[in-house]
């Protein structure tokens, strides 16, 4: 993986309580984001390459181990699998979010949510069929 951003074409997120909240509208599917994620999701809003999160991380935990960088890429997978990330030339060194009141660094956790993927992806307005009715459902997966 070389430079990344996150892709929010279909994406809208929100931050509560420093828990990351966001909502695929094109697979229906909803994230909860825990831990760490809350720093690196801010740091991916720009294009960055991901050795630069580690190494922001590093500088602001510097006791960070081997496993903890190692959760920090199974997260950045996670998210390139699921479609949230993009391909993108890096620009700059990341900026590490504030971490005064985060006394030590806690890995990031992704909960990915399906249950409500049938009412995300329907579109009321679009998905009109005068001789269907109204809403058409649309199958999972089509665009």
């Amino acid at each position: 993986m070389s430079g990344v951003v996150l892709d929010e074409t279909n994406l809208s997120s929100e931050i509560f309580d420093g828990e990351v909240v966001a909502v695929n509208f094109a697979t229906g599917k909803y994230y909860g984001m825990k831990g760490s994620a809350q720093l690196i999701w801010e740091m991916l809003r720009k294009p960055v390459d991901p050795t630069m999160i580690e190494t922001a991380l590093r500088t602001g935990y510097p006791d960070l181990d081997d496993d903890d960088v190692a959760s920090v890429q199974r997260f950045l997978d996670l998210l390139a699998e699921e479609g949230i990330l993009q391909p993108a030339s890096p620009i700059a060194s990341p900026k590490l979010p504030d971490i005064s009141s985060r006394a030590s660094f806690v890995r990031p956790e992704l909960e990915i949510h399906t249950d409500l993927q049938e009412l995300i992806v329907l579109d009321p307005i679009h998905d009109v069929d005068p001789s269907g009715g109204w809403p058409l459902r649309r199958e999972l997966g089509d665009s």
